[in-house]
């Protein structure tokens, strides 16, 4: 074991390094090629930025002085060559270019390479707005794939139990960044195609242009266009694209706008099931009002009905009683007229009916007259 006297604390280390990194010769004004990602042009004119190639990254700064000289406007994905020195912060124990001029290159190797192969699917017909499918909102399973212990699969899995609890969710654990991403991310993938799922959620946070380099890989895109359901990318912030934002059916700027786009949102189910209770209760309401106002009308039209009916049916009787008071015989007897029988009964309408000596009887208006017949006088 190593001994010593001496103590240092860890700025006497950060101040050391320091005073190394700006006394060395030939750190100082130095060209330095890269490509630009992360970049931050904040209201005061100092530009804040990275510089990478395809193995590393160094931090960059460029003060406003420096910076109001630049004659285009820098951008992600921009190929540069800066004039700066390198330099450390203190306090951070980090190491930093301080830039002092910026000449554009072009773009940058990786972002060449990228739009080749955005163009190439582009041609396929891959980004299609007819291929795209649309979210079954009302799910019964949905897949997620993401890291495991990051910050995104809280926020999926959070909203969507708070939108829709009822749905099942499966988690299908990958790298989002790094060498073993693209691999790691197709093989979960592959599996979340074996399982029932109504929407497949792939993403993760926000990140600077490499870190979201694995969801630009061609493999994992062209798999993902044959997805057995729908996909929704929620691949980084709304300033990050991927070639998987192109591909999939929809496109979140968050996670948690991804569980807002599988999902509705339960609060609205009741207000929609509210609504549709009050509409249905005024509905019985108006039904029975309705039916009650037809019940009366339809009262009264029997009402009038029968009232004409019967009136019908009365001046019908009286116009009977009057024909049975005309041939009623009383009427007949009264104005005169009498009605001769035998001794049966029988009424005598022919003197072929009787003989002489026969006893008959004859009704009157006021009573019967009984008589013997003692002659008999056709018409001649």
């Amino acid at each position: 074991m190593f001994e010593t006297s001496v103590i240092y604390t860890v700025s006497d280390i950060n101040n050391f390094i320091k005073a190394i990194l700006t006394s060395e010769e030939k750190l100082k004004f130095i060209r330095v090629k890269g490509e630009i990602s992360n970049f931050k042009a904040y209201p005061s004119g100092h530009f804040y930025f990275s510089l990478k190639d395809n193995d590393s990254v160094i931090n960059a700064v460029m003060f406003a002085g420096y910076a109001k000289k630049v004659i285009f406007t820098p951008k992600n994905g921009d190929e540069v060559t800066v004039l700066a020195s390198v330099d450390s912060y203190v306090p951070r124990g980090s190491y930093n270019l301080n830039v002092f001029e910026m000449e554009e290159v072009g773009l940058g190797q990786q972002l060449i390479e990228l739009e080749k192969l955005k163009k190439q699917l582009m041609s396929e017909g891959l980004f299609d707005e007819s291929r795209k499918r649309p979210i079954n909102i009302y799910p019964n399973a949905i897949g997620v794939i993401t890291a495991p212990n990051g910050a995104a699969i809280r926020d999926i899995v959070t909203n969507i139990k708070r939108r829709y609890p009822i749905a099942d969710i499966y988690v299908f654990p990958s790298l989002v960044q790094g060498e073993q991403a693209p691999s790691e991310l197709l093989k979960a993938f592959n599996k979340s195609q074996e399982y029932d799922l109504d929407t497949l959620i792939i993403g993760r946070g926000g990140g600077a242009s490499e870190d979201l380099s694995a969801f630009n890989d061609e493999k994992l895109v062209r798999a993902i266009s044959k997805s057995k359901f729908p996909i929704i990318a929620a691949v980084g912030h709304e300033i990050d694209t991927t070639l998987i934002d192109y591909i999939a059916d929809k496109r979140a700027s968050t996670p948690t706008g991804a569980a807002e786009l599988a999902t509705v949102d339960r609060r609205e189910i009741e207000k929609e099931f509210n609504y549709a209770t009050m509409q249905m209760e005024q509905a019985i309401i108006n039904l029975i009002k309705n039916q009650k106002e037809e019940l009366e009308t339809l009262k009264e039209e029997i009402k009038e009905s029968l009232k004409e009916k019967i009136e019908s049916e009365k001046d019908e009787l009286n116009h009977l009683k009057k024909q049975l008071e005309i041939l009623n015989p009383k009427s007949v007897l009264s104005r005169g007229y009498s009605i001769s029988v035998d001794e049966k009964g029988h009424s005598i309408s022919s003197i072929k009916q009787i003989k002489n000596g026969q006893n008959i009887k004859t009704i009157v208006s006021d009573g019967e007259i009984i008589s013997k017949v003692v002659d008999l006088k056709g018409e001649k």
